[in-house]
């Protein structure tokens, strides 16, 4: 069967964006492989027929995919079912590669190495959540294209978490664990500090501690700081709001803190990255 390649510059609404969003509905699509962009798809209204990398199977609502330049996949239309649907996130090669460095620096590697393909069934509040952006980006005006691209990038942000989150489960999470860890990864938890954090807990802090370093090898002030500085790195890729702002919108009481922290992760100050950042494009 003959396999279709698509390219950014023919498949993405905008040419000169890093992504792509659209709502997929029941349309059926030839074989095919992306060029030079990775795409993100979760089911919202499934079942539907799917082949991928020669293997054929019916995805369900809240199956999530990362599908890369080497996949080769194919949807299927329902004539049954015309209610089927997924949200569709296509990500620029180059892009990819710079936002999963947010997350984990081999996070990439660990992407492109998967054997066969890559699906995960997601929880319920991780769906939701999810599904809830979806619906936020339809409220958008078209010309924000600055809240457009945050929201996006927010979507993006989550998926990846999510994959990296399930890849790194060598043994399987506390239900209360996975919980928590869905919880402070959502974007109103990001100015909250670790006693917030021990008050979802179920369990006092000494075992909350001990939880994060049995399961991720980090302590929860560690990890509430990772995702504090993704997030601070996200704002001065994506946004003008100045230091102090994102300072303040993450939950740092002193600028100065938030520079040494941001300088310690990542070798640079805010104000230094952002630049450096404007530079490169």
């Amino acid at each position: 069967m003959k396999i279709e390649i698509f390219e950014k510059t023919s498949s993405f609404d905008d040419k000169n964006s890093d992504l792509d969003f659209h709502i997929w509905k029941y349309l059926e699509t030839s074989l095919h492989a992306h060029k030079d962009y990775y795409e993100l798809f979760l089911v919202t209204k499934g079942p539907i027929e799917y082949l991928i990398n020669g293997e054929m199977m019916t995805l369900k609502t809240m199956d999530m995919s990362i599908v890369r330049p080497s996949d080769k996949h194919r949807f299927f239309s329902s004539k049954s079912d015309k209610s089927i649907q997924h949200l569709n996130l296509a990500v620029d090669c180059d892009y990819f590669n710079y936002f999963a460095s947010f997350l984990s620096p081999n996070l990439k590697e660990k992407i492109d190495s998967v054997n066969d393909y890559i699906l995960i069934h997601l929880s319920e509040e991780q769906f939701q959540y999810l599904n809830h952006l979806k619906k936020l980006i339809n409220t958008i005006p078209t010309d924000d294209v600055i809240q457009r691209k945050t929201s996006l990038n927010l979507i993006l942000f989550n998926m990846l978490s999510f994959f990296n989150m399930f890849s790194n489960q060598k043994k399987t999470y506390p239900t209360w664990f996975a919980s928590l860890l869905t919880e402070i990864s959502k974007p109103y938890f990001i100015d909250k500090n670790v006693n917030d954090l021990y008050k979802l807990c179920p369990y006092s802090s000494p075992v909350v501690i001990k939880t994060f370093k049995d399961y991720l090898n980090i302590t929860p002030v560690r990890y509430l700081r990772n995702l504090k500085m993704t997030y601070a790195k996200n704002l001065l890729l994506t946004t003008d709001y100045n230091t102090l702002d994102i300072c303040t919108r993450i939950g740092f009481d002193s600028l100065s803190h938030f520079n040494h922290v941001f300088k310690d992760f990542y070798g640079i100050t805010p104000t230094e990255y952002r630049t450096k950042n404007k530079m490169l494009k």
